[in-house]
């Protein structure tokens, strides 16, 4: 059995590799929108990363007799334009 302390970072680690997929296919999404494929194909081969990520830490606890909790995922404030503009 895992014990609650680390079941609890584990948890709190998988919403945070969630929510940076989520930013990156929001990225991803701004790029298809403004006619840049290769970028938008980057920032989601990045989520997958993520995606990934998460299910790594999703085996682990479930293997371990733990319970995965899933938070929900926040919307991002992060405004694509404005970070665009520094490439």
């Amino acid at each position: 059995m895992i014990k609650e302390n680390i079941e609890k970072a584990l948890n709190n680690q998988i919403n945070a590799e969630i929510y940076s997929a989520y930013l990156y296919l929001s990225m991803a999404a701004y790029f298809h929108s403004v006619n840049l494929p290769g970028f938008a194909n980057w920032m989601r081969v990045q989520t997958q990363e993520e995606l990934m990520h998460a299910m790594k830490f999703y085996d682990h606890i479930n293997e371990r007799g733990g319970r995965v909790y899933l938070s929900a995922i926040r919307r991002s404030s992060y405004r694509m334009e404005v970070a665009f503009r520094s490439f």
